[in-house]
Formats: structure tokens, C-alpha cells, sequence
């Protein structure tokens, strides 16, 4: 029987991938709204973390940051410095020669792209990027559109052309495989920007707290059989 073939037959890792995060531009993240702006700014956010948690390759670009689409979030440039920045002519970001030489120069072959909107600056590059071999990882909700249907058939789109459909917490779990190793990075990063998460995680803190608390009060109960 032949061997199935897949492209993504194995993990990302932090060894073989790069995030490209492309015009997440503070005049898009605004006017873009499949997506509420305050959850898409702490999902991007997020996203950009984990590639800063796990020491990942990152390039971020922007197009017409002059215009209405405004310059990079600040955050993102407290997060990897104004020098990551590639502000480029073209509407793909695969056709500029700055940015796909910036992509080529990590020596990764898996790419995990998000960028605004999703159906132009993540979908041209992703597809492009696809035909020329590299494993393309597409993060849907770093991203955002004009209304959700647009996003849905981007979805589609992409899925076609063989790029894998995804979330920023996907993306966090791959990369943190061992939980006994990287789950500190699991915490924090869902902590700060998972709210369901964080208040499991409050609970959990406080309910520990308050344990051991009890423990030195009363000591540790016998076990007694439940009727």
C-alpha cells in the first residue's frame, strides 16, 4: 500500500518555522470588523507572543502605511522593533522582493502567515507561496475582513490550494508540544489573552492557595469511603 503524502505530516516546531505577519496596520485592524477590534487586536497579539515565547523568525510588513491603512500596531513594534518592519509597494507580499528575500533568508519551510485582510495580504501570499513548495500554516483569527462571509469563502480558498486553516491557540499548542517543558508559555500566553482561560487559571491559583492553607490548619483529612 502506498504511503499517504502530506505536506504537513509533521509538527511545527520552533526549528522549522517562520511567522510572517503581514499589515496588521493600526487603519485596518479598525475598518476590518468580521471580527470584533478589541478580540482581533488581542488575538494578533497573542499570536505575535508566541512567536517572541518560542524565539521564532518573524517578519512583519505593511502597504501604503501613509494612507488609511495606518502604520504597524505599536504593540507589534514594542514587541520586535521598528527594524522588522518591511513597508512594501506591492499588494502581494510574495511580489515584493524585499519581503520574500526577508521569508528565504530564515531557511524555514513552514510559514505562518496572518495578516489583514485575509483574503488578499494572507490568501496571494499563502497560495504563491504553496506553489513554490514551502508548507503554509494560515492564521484565521490574527485576521480579519470586510464581514464574515468574505472570510468563509477565504477559508475555502485557501483549504483548495492546500494551506492549513488555523487558530492562534493551534498554532501555541503545536509549537509548545511538551506541557512538562513549555506549558509555562501555554499558561501565560492564554492567561493574558484567552479570557475563559484566565479566569480557569484564577480559580485554580486560588483554590491551590487556599488549599495548602487548609492543610495547615486542619491537616490532611483520612480518607474515608463514600457510601
Amino acid at each position: 500500500m502506498n504511503e499517504l503524502k502530506n505536506p504537513f505530516r509533521t509538527e511545527l516546531t520552533p526549528d522549522n518555522c517562520c511567522f510572517v505577519m503581514i499589515d496588521h496596520q493600526v487603519g485596518l485592524s479598525t475598518f476590518l470588523t468580521s471580527i470584533d477590534p478589541a478580540l482581533l487586536k488581542n488575538n494578533i497579539l497573542g499570536h505575535a507572543k508566541t512567536a517572541k515565547a518560542f524565539d521564532i523568525p518573524t517578519i512583519l510588513g505593511t502597504s501604503w502605511p501613509q494612507g488609511p491603512n495606518g502604520p504597524t500596531l505599536p504593540e507589534l513594534i514594542e514587541l520586535f522593533g521598528g527594524e522588522s518592519v518591511i513597508d512594501r509597494p506591492y499588494v502581494n507580499f510574495w511580489n515584493d522582493e524585499t519581503s520574500k528575500r526577508a521569508v528565504k533568508s530564515t531557511g524555514r519551510t513552514k510559514l505562518v502567515i496572518s495578516g489583514l485582510a485575509t483574503e488578499v495580504c494572507v490568501a496571494f501570499p499563502a497560495i504563491a507561496a504553496v506553489q513554490e513548495g514551502y508548507e503554509v500554516y494560515a492564521v484565521i483569527d490574527a485576521s480579519a475582513d470586510w464581514n464574515p462571509l468574505v472570510t468563509e469563502v477565504t477559508m475555502k480558498r485557501l483549504a483548495m490550494a492546500g494551506v492549513v486553516v488555523t487558530t492562534w491557540v493551534a498554532v501555541l499548542a503545536e509549537l509548545a508540544n511538551n506541557t512538562q517543558i513549555n506549558g509555562m508559555h501555554i499558561a501565560n500566553l492564554l492567561s493574558e489573552h484567552m479570557g475563559q482561560y484566565s479566569v480557569a487559571m484564577s480559580n485554580y491559583l486560588g483554590v491551590a492557595k487556599n488549599a495548602d492553607m487548609m492543610k495547615e490548619q486542619i491537616g490532611t483529612p483520612p480518607l474515608q469511603a463514600h457510601l
